[in-house]
């Protein structure tokens, strides 16, 4: 297993932020989530929608240019275990599981619960997903059947987590609504998506079947 440092998501909304800060810090460099919030051009957004893996690789461009975000949709079990073999850390997007809200800010208020009603009454589109979550991964272990993974939430963050592998499988997807320049929303799923972060030049990952983010 890469060393790399555990780190605590800022607000509950900075899960993103806090596992690029885990992968990076592979290759020796620090990142202020802060930073990397302002970089992605998300400060309005991120304590309601979070930042989509899209916009936090063109934020990570912008803080260091010799990295670069590889991805994966539709992924496998078995693409997470080749690349931890190959040496790299896995980052997950999945509907995380959490005993509290430790943070206070992600509880609706009444203005939520209108603006749902409002988009159910003119059949906007609405994301079901209610936890998406981004973790790091660094052992998948299918004959005693777990994931072990670094969770940066609450008291979660630097301690190891364990998940069934089955369970683990169920609560691999995310979805959110995505808005466009005419503000209409549309919706989208993202199916057993994994990403890893790499030094420009490594072709490894696209001959594991990922694609540059």
């Amino acid at each position: 297993m890469r060393n790399f440092s555990r780190e605590k998501q800022l607000t509950g909304a900075y899960c993103g932020p806090a596992v690029f800060q885990m992968l990076v810090s592979v290759f020796g460099l620090e990142m202020d989530q802060e930073a990397l919030v302002d970089a992605c051009m998300a400060r309005e957004t991120v304590q309601k929608l979070g930042i989509p893996l899209t916009d936090l690789a063109k934020g990570l461009r912008k803080l260091y240019p010799d990295l670069e975000v590889w991805g994966k949709y539709n992924a496998e079990i078995g693409d997470i275990q080749k690349l931890l073999a190959k040496g790299y850390l896995v980052g997950i997007d999945w509907q995380g599981i959490f005993n509290s809200d430790e943070y206070g800010d992600e509880i609706w208020n009444s203005n939520d619960r209108l603006k749902l009603w409002w988009k159910r009454l003119t059949n906007e589109p609405i994301a079901v997903g209610e936890q998406g979550h981004y973790c790091v991964a660094f052992e998948v272990n299918k004959k005693k059947g777990y994931l072990r993974f670094a969770d940066p939430y609450g008291h979660y963050a630097g301690k190891d987590r364990f998940v069934a592998i089955w369970e683990f499988e169920e609560r691999w997807w995310d979805d959110r609504i995505d808005r466009g320049r005419n503000r209409k929303g549309t919706y989208v799923y993202e199916n057993r998506l994994i990403f890893i972060v790499t030094q420009k030049g490594d072709r490894k990952p696209a001959e594991l079947g990922m694609v540059e983010v």
